[in-house]
């Protein structure tokens, strides 16, 4: 009987370590685990695929829990130039690129960019973006990379001013070919095929050309840029000079199609010659089906390889930018010396208008 007393207590002993046990174990686990970290949240930057319009990131993106952790993202696939794969990356933080950086296929760095930091409220939204492609030529290729700056809410604007700037491989090593230019308008749809921008045509044995688009106040002129791979050098394709009060040749540009008409008939006037003194106007009619063409547009334009000393749009600026495009000033001002002239062809009739009446009567969009 006494050993059968001493084996019910130790099986009831037994039974209550495995309770014990059983209850202790998961309380234990708890305890020292460690928590499971958040992942930061960071904006995703790509290249653009819609070339002409470079529209900001979409709404979702502006949602999105602000980070003050960098996070390292690439832009696009490695980019293949002169034999060799390069990589963009970008470091995030809080929605918006604080740093680019262009490296080998080892991970060495070949440029390093910073950007200015923005102040982010519950009103206002800035931030910085970068987009790449591989620029492609007869005579070379490189690296084509747009840095833009956006703001929500933002004012209305015909075109955005973005910086562009221009890579290539030169005695073994990739370079920038020039600072930064800004410039308000963008690439050319046309050139663009998937990450790949085109060079419109060769210029020589050594250089391409790369078109633009430039707002003008009224329309959008193309602006050819001349890529020189063998110096390393970027120049505009064609010299704008003024002479004896007179704008030259070389600022006679081709014009971007526009069709904003409206429904009203009226008339515009057409000079023979992008000058008042060129003779008495012609009183055209433009109906609802007339067939308007844009030719050629006659406007002052600039190119500054160094620092512009611009503030950009708002507060987005490169210290050592410089700038090319449409001179600022005058260009909407038909008693400035440099405003802008426009050929067009009404219904077969040829002329010159410059006056706001005559844009308006065409039409053609304006800046808010």
């Amino acid at each position: 009987m006494r050993m059968f007393r001493f084996a019910m207590v130790g099986l009831l002993a037994v039974a209550a370590a495995l309770v014990g046990w059983r209850f202790a174990r998961p309380r234990l686990h708890r305890r020292i685990s460690p928590p499971v970290a958040q992942a930061p949240v960071g904006q995703t930057v790509t290249p653009q695929s819609q070339i002409a319009s470079s529209q900001a990131p979409t709404q979702n993106t502006l949602t999105q829990v602000p980070t003050t952790v960098p996070t390292t993202e690439s832009v696009g696939r490695p980019f293949s130039i002169a034999g060799r794969d390069y990589t963009v990356e970008v470091q995030t933080s809080a929605r918006s690129v604080v740093a680019m950086e262009i490296l080998d296929a080892a991970g060495a760095v070949q440029f390093r960019r910073t950007f200015p930091s923005l102040e982010l409220s519950d009103e206002l939204q800035d931030w910085w973006s970068v987009s790449a492609w591989l620029l492609t030529g007869t005579n070379g290729t490189g690296l084509l990379v747009k840095y833009d700056g956006f703001s929500e809410p933002s004012a209305p604007e015909q075109e955005i001013t973005s910086w562009f700037q221009v890579f290539g491989v030169l005695d073994g090593k990739l370079v920038p070919f020039s600072a930064p230019l800004e410039l308000q308008g963008g690439l050319l749809d046309e050139n663009a095929s998937g990450r790949t921008y085109k060079a419109a045509r060769p210029l020589g044995a050594q250089a391409d050309i790369v078109e633009f688009k430039a707002w003008t106040g009224h329309c959008r002129l193309i602006f050819p840029v001349r890529v020189d791979w063998v110096q390393g050098k970027l120049s505009p394709a064609q010299e704008c000079v003024k002479t004896a009060g007179e704008l030259g040749p070389g600022c006679q540009y081709k014009v971007l199609p526009e069709d904003r008409r409206g429904d009203a008939i009226t008339y515009v006037r057409l000079w023979p010659n992008p000058d008042e003194k060129s003779g008495q106007p012609m009183k055209t009619v433009v109906k609802k089906d007339s067939k308007v063409e844009l030719l050629t547009a006659l406007v002052a334009t600039h190119w500054l390889e160094g620092p512009s000393n611009s503030a950009g749009p708002w507060i987005f600026q490169l210290d050592d930018a410089g700038s090319f495009g449409v001179t600022p000033g005058g260009v909407v001002d038909t008693h400035a010396s440099n405003d802008l002239w426009l050929k067009v062809r009404i219904d077969g009739k040829e002329g010159w208008i410059h006056s706001e009446e005559d844009f308006y009567a065409l039409g053609l969009p304006e800046d808010e």
